[in-house]
């Protein structure tokens, strides 16, 4: 059809004809139109007239009106110029006219007529369904005419007008259209119909806009939706494309047989249709290459991914609803009417979107659909790139993270949105959609810097803000987002993080009210709560799962890096808002708030812990606001509530999750950084305040205690939980503020100390001391008015009506911190809480008062130290607190078990006291306290009592006997106490005998004892003391006697056990007074004192007798009564009066059968022999005076009070060894203590013995010299000749406690001072310190030695050596004992060099050699012992050796003292006797600690040595080594920091030992080596660079490759030793050098912090660092490959090749290529070497027996050959080395190409000195591989041998010619065609004529079918594969004239084989060259 295009000015009548033309063309085609039938001939006619009939509807439009602007414009200008017209003029102008007005009804018949003919076509295609319309040359004139609009645009600089009638009938056609149009088709039309939306869609110029929104491409204004026609063209395109959409996703050759079908037949498309479209979707291209395009546009074009985004969003949120007014959630009202009123599908009948999709059958079968097409895992993924268009290979797992993120955000998001969809069908599907999407990538690795959350999620921020939107609405998150970005200034950083957004953002000029109007219509709405919840779901489960999802790009060093935490958690906390609302959520969607706002504050904690500065700030005001809105859920609960206030939560199951992570939410913030910020509103519920008084606050306290008390049970444990949590960050701000107020103080203090030494006059200025004062006062202030407010809180929690939460809170926050703000109402709170019925509860409290150890047992001054009574209130205070308190609960209103725990409590505060010792304290206090405990007494007595009455009887007595045993006024106040109370002496004399409870009689004789022994109480003038009136006054005498008649009664068949018992130690006491007493006054000799001793010389009898009861409570007890009976205080023991000898007689004969009878085998009673071992001790020494006396007794069998001393001692030494000893060797130590009581009785005297001073006998033990001797020299001569010369082993070691009681009292005493040192038994022992010393080290090194025996010599030897220091012996004597012990310990016989008593220097100089000078004392020598095994003291010569190597030998005394290990020494008895305080003294350090400090400077030196003997091969040397390594270092954490500070001298030493020529050496130090080397790192190892050279001189300036090049060396030669032992610790050692190298190789696994810090690393700083660990893996992999290469493969010992290959592989599988670069080459060079060279010998000879086997049977051998050739080749490439080698392959072709050229060398040499054919087979294989991958590397210049290609080529084909086995030559030969390709094409010219001749050569009479076979091979794979270089023959042609005809004539080769090889070579050949 002719169409015009003339102006009506330049020839009207031309533009007249030319329409009147197009007119009659026009009646000519609608009459041809409307004689076309129906079907192909009118689909035909269509589509090619329907698109010219739409472009000249909107052609004709636009010239009529512009016809019409120009005849306006020339009337306008005829009017102004009529007066010039002449009438001619005038009469062409009517002509004019009248021909304007024709053309103006032209226009109109034409436009009349394209209607027409249009409305014809839309009737005609409407009643054809089958006729399909020409929808891509329609669409055609849609983007051509947005394309020409640009191009207007960028031309006239004014936008070009469409013409709406084209637009909107080609829309038409397009709706009607579409419906007609394949899947395939849809899917060429859907860029098109984007491109157009996206015209409609784009922003037009807006001056009024000030949304920073603006900018970005996804963001629109709302003038279209303002048009009603461009609202309408843009609904119709939305339809059109979501059309298309479900067409494809319809396609019904989706599955993979319809595809194939589909493909092979392409019918899928009618040969009726003849349009453009149509005819490209009939050919061959696929529906997914066509989507490809799609997917290009939408990743390209943001503005088109979120349009559409938004577009698949309203399909999923849609669901019917029951009227046209309501609008489905989370579509905004102008979305949900754009949906529902599109026109439906044609074949579904329906009039709209709505009636179509009405039922839910449809629509869930729509949104299946739509799901498949964007679901990741699926063949569209419309949203997400595919690998290749993403710019990565077909391997590349990771190829979509580099692609658009925003895609995968989209996706996911969307998926997301459908797993709340209530259709159950569409949400399982999408959930296992989501979930195969999230394991996508599980054990994966991820390439670059992306995070494997990143190709999971994309970008985390946009998808998390987009899902919390549609939770809540856009305009609720848009009001969010405008708060945000206020924070921030304009053009920052952080305003790309709150730009980004999945869906369209719309903008708007907020001054227009229609556009404002129109803005909340295109709002979404909030998304139903069934969709909500498993979208907050899925955001909290992100921000659990990515550290990092704050890191968004950002340098974490900016202020602004905490844009997207802020961002997400305004979002979050908006979301929780608006949920909470009264009755706008159900309860599971703000369950998931709930535990979104959660993970919300865990991952922003950790976020505001690592920032600083204003950031900080932003994130502070997020945690109080989160921590508010938590405190508002919580109140309910805590008031007792059944409802929450505003919502419709109730305290059920439902609530439950929701309370649950709001108290996780409190405890995540309180153990956080938050709390320790100054506004402190973690303490008031999240409300801000500038004044540092908030601390005072405890909203948040009384919020969770009373949680803690109405909560459920279920969540009662979260609440305590969060309770605790406050309670931490209460005690760490106390904290902070006593430590910054002590650091102000000190600076004041330093200051005002400054200004004094400048100032005299500093003092009296304004500034001086004062304001610390006031500072710290106004401190004070602080914590006063916070514990004013905490004690009724807690008091309140701490009722036994609260539950055991609350209880337990209120325990815990009174000991953690009201004790330090408040102690004393603190502790009056534990005394009350220690009573509590709750086990827990009240153990805390003990546990807080120090009472839960010490309850109910003795009390032991002695052992009070100052630090127990740390932050406790003085007694005064508790007494006013706890006894005296009036308004809480006081002593008398406690539960008796927390009466009993307040009594405890109370007297070890009053012993705590520093004044009670200096009389500074009132007595009131005590008197209360008393009196206390005496009226708790009177109510109990005469009572039976149950089970806790009766603990705290005896918790009163033990106070009672405390108060008595060290205070004056205490036994003043009891003395005087019966006028008021009536509870005195008396009472507590019979209570004493009759008391119910065993603990409570003894220790009411103790109250009694001590109101005895205190004379001052019972007499008026203190200088008056009178024994007889003391024995009247007390009563003593009538109280022995009844103790007498008592003990009497144990005899009787029917005696009452609790009687005799409190008798035995009531008369005790009886006992001790009076001898305590004549000791002041020996002249008073009344006959009531007469009858005294009388009476308790029958105590002392019947205590005798009682010793042996059949009843071990009697036994013991009478035990037990005659230490109290005969003890004393002081050195010397008390004169024993005459009438008490009999007694002691008898008692001691007693004693003497009891021994013997508990030691015996019958009887062995550990028990029992401890408590008469101590009885006796105190016997023998307080019977020392009558040791002279004869028998006075006419009793037959009485041998007297001397007698019985005697046999008392032997019965002693019986207990040695004996049988009693094998039960409990502990009772040696006993025995010894019991000897050296009755041995140093009294310090000096004259002895009436005829064996004093006399010389001891020669020959073996003399008894009866023995019992002459004085007691000090009978234990030491019956202890060193008969006890020690004993063949009883066990004996044997009995003695060494007993020697260590023996020199440890004498070492001790003489370090308490000098004086003691003229007793009598310690100058004896002196002369014996040599002896002693020497039978120590004897039993040290005795082969059954037990554990008790070696630590007692070893604290015995260092006794000496504290005795040996005070004493004045002569220095030379003590040098001795040092020279003595060092040569026992290392002196050899023949000088084998012993480093502890001849050294390697000295030696030298014994032998006068020169070189002495060059010895180095850091090198550790060991030898054996003088006349020992070599490891009878493996462990003490160890220890030597370190104290020679430090030039300390006194340094020996205090290891041997750490050594020791055994649980008594740990006592407070033992530990206060034999101690290193106590026996080393002034010669060494008091303790372990000081011990400790005072080696650290010789641990360089002592670290190794103590590290090689814990690995040593004697298990003996290893367990003292141990425990002295614990001792000496702390074990653990600290022994690991000690050994990194020693590292490099340690490990230097260590690796010179291991090469020892002693092989106790070389275990022990690759023992230790294996221990130390574990998790080090390149810096730790030395640093340094590459250093291949693993010898030297001297440790300095020794790098980390020669220390790691020496562990392999050392490492291979101990895996090799002759010993096995070496072998066994060389093995543990290679494992860990194995694994200390693959770490060091991995770039991954460097110097990094954890992961919490490593987040918020600012981008410099982890790019530093990963550079350093990049370099440093480097250096590791270049230093561990080339040695393990060129030495490791080739090891001699299986073992030790084992572990270098495994190492190998490790590394191999760790490294980056460019980490293996420098290596590569040669690493795959020994890789393909070592193929054969690890092979079992076994199979190659196998293999050729098998060939000669099957010779010798009459076949060629070949078929056993070949088979077991591939079983090689087979096992060859399954196997380790195989596995590296294939690694390292698959890395060339990520090395520089230089790189890559090294390698072909490489490959010539090894196919050239491969031994095996396993080599050469790999080789081949290597070959092919790298010709495909990195052809590059083969480009050399030139062609001769010199070129590594050529030369490799040749190599090939000489190998392959040789090569025997038919599978490696297929191998050689595929790798000889493929390195053909590459080769110069001369080179590979010879190599072709080369095989041409040798198979010439082998044919004839030099038949060779071998040579022959490999030669037609040759040349075919030269043919086949590198047909490239047969288009060149050369100057001589060679292919035609040579190679073919040689190739003509094989074709008849006599073996089929040959022939079938050159039938190809002829075939390709001829067809190659042409």
């Amino acid at each position: 059809m002719p169409e015009s295009s003339a102006s009506p000015q330049n020839d009207p009548p031309k533009v007249l004809s030319d329409l009147q033309t197009e007119q009659t063309t026009l009646n000519r085609v609608s009459h041809r139109l409307a004689m076309t039938d129906p079907g192909p001939a009118l689909e035909k006619v269509l589509s090619l007239l329907l698109p010219r009939l739409l472009s000249r509807i909107g052609k004709n439009d636009d010239a009529k009106k512009k016809h019409k602007k120009q005849r306006q414009d020339s009337a306008s200008a005829n009017n102004n110029n009529k007066r010039k017209l002449s009438g001619e003029m005038t009469v062409s102008s009517s002509e004019n006219t009248i021909i304007y007005d024709q053309i103006d009804s032209v226009h109109d018949a034409i436009h009349k007529k394209l209607i027409e003919m249009l409305t014809h076509t839309m009737k005609r295609v409407r009643e054809d369904r089958s006729c399909k319309l020409p929808c891509g040359a329609v669409l055609e004139l849609l983007t051509t005419t947005q394309q020409q609009q640009s191009s207007d645009d960028d031309d006239n600089g004014a936008a070009a007008v469409t013409n709406a009638f084209t637009v909107n009938l080609s829309l038409m056609f397009l709706t009607l259209g579409l419906n007609r149009c394949s899947p395939k088709e849809c899917a060429s039309l859907l860029p098109g119909l984007l491109q157009f939306w996206a015209s409609i869609l784009r922003p037009t110029n807006n001056t009024n806009n000030d949304d920073d929104d603006a900018t970005t491409s996804s963001s629109i204004g709302v003038l279209h939706f303002m048009d009603p026609s461009r609202k309408m063209r843009h609904d119709q395109t939305w339809h059109l494309i979501f059309r298309c959409l479900e067409s494809i996703s319809h396609n019904p050759t989706e599955t993979a047989a319809a595809r194939r079908a589909a493909s092979s037949s392409n019918d899928d498309v009618t040969s009726s249709s003849t349009d453009a479209a149509s005819a490209e979707t009939s050919s061959s291209v696929s529906i997914p290459s066509l989507i490809n395009k799609t997917k290009q546009m939408i990743a390209q074009s943001s503005l088109i991914s979120a349009a559409l985004f938004d577009l698949f969003v309203d399909v999923f949120l849609y669901t019917p609803v029951t009227t046209s007014t309501t609008v489905t959630p989370g579509l905004s009202p102008i979305g949900y009417q754009r949906l529902v009123s599109g026109s439906a599908s044609q074949k579904s009948g329906a009039k709209n979107f709505r009636e179509e999709f009405v039922t839910r059958m449809s629509l869930r079968e729509l949104k299946l659909k739509l799901l498949d097409l964007i679901a990741p895992c699926r063949r569209f993924a419309l949203f997400m790139l595919d690998k290749q268009q993403s710019g990565g290979s077909d391997d590349d797992d990771n190829a979509n993270v580099v692609g658009d993120e925003m895609g995968i955000s989209r996706t996911v998001a969307l998926m997301v949105l459908l797993t709340g969809d209530p259709d159950p069908d569409i949400k399982s599907k999408a959930e296992s959609y989501l979930r195969a999407h999230m394991d996508s990538y599980r054990g994966k690795d991820i390439v670059g810097e992306s995070s494997i959350h990143d190709a999971l999620l994309g970008n985390s921020i946009a998808l998390a803000q987009s899902i919390m939107s549609f939770s809540i609405g856009d305009i609720s998150s848009a009001n969010s987002k405008r708060r945000v970005k206020a924070k921030y200034q304009d053009g920052s950083v952080a305003l790309k993080t709150l730009q980004s957004s999945l869906g369209l953002t719309y903008h708007y000029d907020a001054s227009n009210d229609a556009e404002q109007k129109t803005y909340l219509s295109v709002c979404r709405m909030k998304v139903p709560d069934y969709t909500a919840t498993p979208a907050l779901k899925f955001v909290a489960k992100m921000l659990e799962d990515n550290p990092k999802l704050f890191q968004v790009g950002i340098d974490m060093g900016l202020e602004e890096a905490d844009a997207a935490g802020v961002y997400v958690g305004t979002l979050a906390l908006a979301v929780f808002s608006e949920l909470r609302r009264p009755g706008s959520s159900s309860s599971s969607v703000l369950e998931s708030a709930a535990s979104l706002l959660h993970a919300l504050c865990v991952r922003l904690t950790l976020f505001y812990d690592a920032r600083t500065g204003p950031g900080r700030d932003r994130l502070r005001v997020l945690l109080a606001q989160s921590l508010k809105l938590a405190s508002d859920v919580l109140t309910p609960t805590s008031a007792g509530e059944l409802t929450s206030t505003g919502t419709n939560v109730t305290k059920t199951a439902i609530g439950v999750e929701i309370r649950d992570h709001c108290y996780g939410l409190i405890s995540t913030l309180a153990r956080s950084n938050f709390a320790l910020d100054e506004r402190q509103e973690i303490f008031d519920c999240g409300n801000s305040s500038s004044s540092t008084s908030v601390f005072t606050s405890i909203a948040t306290a009384t919020l969770l205690f009373g949680c803690s008390s109405n909560e459920t049970e279920i969540l009662r444990p979260r609440a305590t939980s969060a309770l605790d949590a406050l309670l931490g960050g209460y005690t760490r701000v106390i904290s902070l503020r006593a430590e910054q107020a002590k650091k102000d103080m000190l600076a004041e203090e330093l200051i005002a100390k400054n200004n004094v030494s400048e100032n005299p006059w500093a003092d009296l200025s304004a500034n001086g001391s004062g304001s610390v004062s006031v500072e710290t006062k106004g401190s004070k202030d602080v914590t006063e008015s916070l514990a004013r407010s905490l004690s009724p809180l807690i008091w309140n929690a701490a009722r036994r009506s609260q539950p055991k939460s609350s209880r337990l809170a209120a325990a815990r926050w009174s000991h953690e911190l009201l004790s330090h703000i408040d102690a004393p109402n603190a502790y009056h709170l534990l005394c009350f809480l220690s009573g509590d019925d709750d086990a827990t509860v009240s153990m805390i409290a003990k546990q807080a008062m120090g009472v839960d150890k010490s309850l109910g047992e003795d009390i032991n001054l002695s052992s009070w130290t100052k630090d127990d009574s740390n932050n406790l209130p003085s007694f005064g205070e508790i007494m006013s607190s706890v006894v005296r308190s009036k308004s809480r609960p006081k002593y008398t209103e406690f539960h008796l078990r927390a009466q009993a725990s307040s009594l405890r409590f109370m007297v070890q505060s009053l012993f705590s006291e520093e004044s009670f010792y200096g009389d500074e304290l009132g007595g009131d206090e005590l008197r209360i306290f008393v009196s206390v405990i005496l009226d708790t007494l009177s109510s109990y007595r005469g009572r039976s009592l149950s089970r806790e009455e009766t603990d705290l009887v005896d918790e009163c007595a033990i106070c009672l006997s405390a108060c008595t045993s060290s205070s004056s006024e205490g036994r003043s106040l009891v003395r005087k106490f019966h006028n008021d109370s009536g509870f005195g002496f008396n009472d507590i004399s019979m209570q004493a005998l009759n008391s119910h409870s065993a603990k409570a009689r003894r220790h009411f004789s103790e109250v009694v004892g001590h109101l005895y022994e205190d004379h001052a109480l019972w007499t008026d003038s203190p200088g008056s003391f009178s024994v007889s009136d003391w024995i009247e006054i007390t009563g003593l005498k009538n109280m022995a006697t009844i103790c007498t008649k008592t003990l009497g009664t144990m005899f009787e068949p029917s005696f009452v056990l609790g009687e005799v018992h409190g008798a035995a130690f009531l008369g005790s006491q009886c006992v001790r007074a009076l001898r305590l007493a004549e000791t002041r006054n020996e002249q008073d000799t009344d006959d009531g004192i007469s009858d005294c001793w009388t009476a308790c010389a029958g105590i002392v009898s019947l205590l005798g007798k009682g010793l042996a009861h059949s009843d071990a409570a009697i036994g013991n007890a009478c035990s037990r009564a005659i230490v109290i009976a005969f003890s004393y205080d002081g050195q010397d023991a008390p004169n024993l009066n005459k009438k008490l000898f009999d007694a002691v007689a008898i008692a001691l004969g007693k004693m003497n059968a009891s021994l013997k009878k508990f030691s015996s085998i019958d009887h062995a009673d550990a028990n029992r022999a401890v408590s008469l071992i101590e009885a006796s001790g105190l016997l023998l020494a307080a019977s020392t005076s009558g040791a002279g006396s004869s028998n006075t007794s006419e009793e037959d069998g009485f041998v007297g009070l001397g007698g019985a001393r005697l046999q008392c001692v032997d019965s002693l030494f019986g207990i040695l060894g004996s049988a009693v000893y094998k039960k409990d060797d502990e009772l040696s130590l006993a025995v010894g203590e019991a000897l050296v009581k009755y041995a140093d009785a009294f310090g000096r005297g004259e002895w009436s013995s005829s064996g004093s001073g006399a010389e001891w006998p020669e020959g073996p033990y003399n008894a009866e010299f023995a019992f002459s001797l004085p007691p000090h020299v009978h234990i030491l001569y019956t202890l060193f000749e008969r006890e020690l010369k004993s063949t009883n082993p066990m004996k044997k070691n009995s003695c060494a406690p007993v020697m260590l009681a023996i020199v440890g009292h004498a070492s001790r005493l003489c370090n308490i001072d000098t004086v003691f040192s003229q007793r009598a038994m310690i100058q004896e022992v002196t002369k014996f310190m040599i002896r002693f010393q020497n039978n120590f080290i004897h039993l040290l090194s005795h082969p059954k030695a037990t554990q008790l025996s070696r630590e007692s010599c070893c604290r015995g030897i260092a006794a000496l050596r504290g005795l040996s220091t005070v004493i004045s012996a002569p220095a030379k004597e003590t040098e001795s004992l040092n020279a003595r012990l060092l040569k026992a310990f290392g002196e050899t016989s023949n000088y084998g060099g012993s480093a502890m008593i001849e050294t390697e220097a000295q030696a030298r100089e014994r032998r006068n050699d020169g070189e002495a000078s060059n010895f180095d004392a850091t090198s550790a020598e060991v030898g054996g012992t003088s006349g020992l095994s070599e490891a009878a003291l493996g462990a003490y010569r160890e220890m030597s050796s370190a104290a020679i190597s430090c030039d300390r030998p006194d340094v020996l005394y205090s290891l041997m003292m750490l050594s020791t290990s055994h649980e008594i020494w740990s006592r407070t008895e033992t530990r206060d006797l034999y101690g290193a305080k106590s026996i080393l003294g002034k010669s060494g350090t008091n303790d372990t600690e000081e011990i400790r400090i005072a080696l650290r400077p010789h641990l360089g030196k002592l670290i190794p040595r103590l590290l090689r003997a814990c690995n040593d091969p004697n298990k003996q040397t290893r367990e003292q080594m141990n425990n002295l390594w614990t001792a000496l270092t702390g074990g653990g954490a600290e022994s690991r920091a000690l050994i990194s500070q020693h590292f490099l001298t340690t490990m230097d030493i260590l690796i010179e030992e291991a090469g020892s020529k002693l092989w106790r050496a070389r275990v022990g130090a690759c023992g230790a080596l294996a221990d130390i080397i574990v998790g080090r790192s390149w810096g730790e190892l030395g640093g340094g660079g590459i250093d291949i050279d693993d010898e030297g001189t001297g440790m300095k300036g020794v790098t980390a490759s020669i220390r790691l090049l020496r562990l392999w060396r050392i490492t291979m030669r101990a895996l090799d030793d002759v010993r096995t032992p070496v072998r066994e610790r060389g093995d543990t050692l290679g494992r860990g050098v194995r694994a200390l190298t693959i770490r060091l190789c991995d770039p991954k696994a460097g110097e990094n912090t954890k992961e919490e810090e490593d987040v918020y690393l600012s981008n410099a700083e982890r790019k530093r660092r990963e550079k350093e660990n990049d370099i440093n893996s480097e250096y590791a992999a270049t230093v561990s490959l080339g040695w393990l290469v060129k030495y490791g493969l080739n090891q001699p010992c299986a073992e030790a090749t084992g572990i270098c290959i495994s190492c190998l592989l490790g590394i191999v599988d760790v490294s980056k290529p460019t980490t293996l670069q420098p290596v590569l080459a040669e690493l795959i060079g020994s890789l393909l070497m070592a193929m054969s060279g690890l092979e079992p010998s076994a199979l190659n000879y196998l293999q050729v027996r098998a060939a000669g086997n099957e010779s010798s049977q009459g076949t060629n051998g070949a078929n056993g050959y070949d088979r077991l050739e591939r079983l090689r080749i087979q096992l060859a490439s399954s196997g380790p080395i195989a596995e590296a080698l294939n690694k390292c392959l698959d890395m060339v072709k990520f090395v520089e190409l230089d790189a890559q050229k090294k390698l072909i060398p490489e490959l010539d040499s090894a196919l050239r000195k491969g031994a095996g054919f396993a080599t050469r087979a790999s080789t081949a294989d290597a070959v092919t591989t790298l010709c495909n991958t990195c052809p590059a590397a083969f480009k050399f210049p030139g062609s001769s041998s010199t070129n590594p290609t050529v030369r490799l080529l040749r190599a090939i084909y000489f190998a392959s010619e040789k090569e025997r086995g038919a599978t490696a030559k297929d191998k050689m030969t595929h790798a000889l065609g493929s390195i053909s390709m590459i080769a110069p094409a001369k080179a590979v010219r010879i190599l072709a004529v080369k095989a041409c001749e040798r198979y010439c050569e082998a044919s004839g009479s030099n038949n060779n079918p071998s040579l022959r076979r490999a030669a037609a091979a040759t040349v075919r794979a030269i043919v086949v594969r590198a047909s490239n270089h047969l288009k060149d023959g050369g100057p001589k042609d060679v292919w035609r004239k040579k190679v073919l005809p040689i190739a003509f004539l094989g074709r008849k080769d006599d073996d089929a084989k040959v022939a079938a090889l050159w039938n190809d070579v002829w075939d390709e050949g001829g067809t190659a060259v042409g």
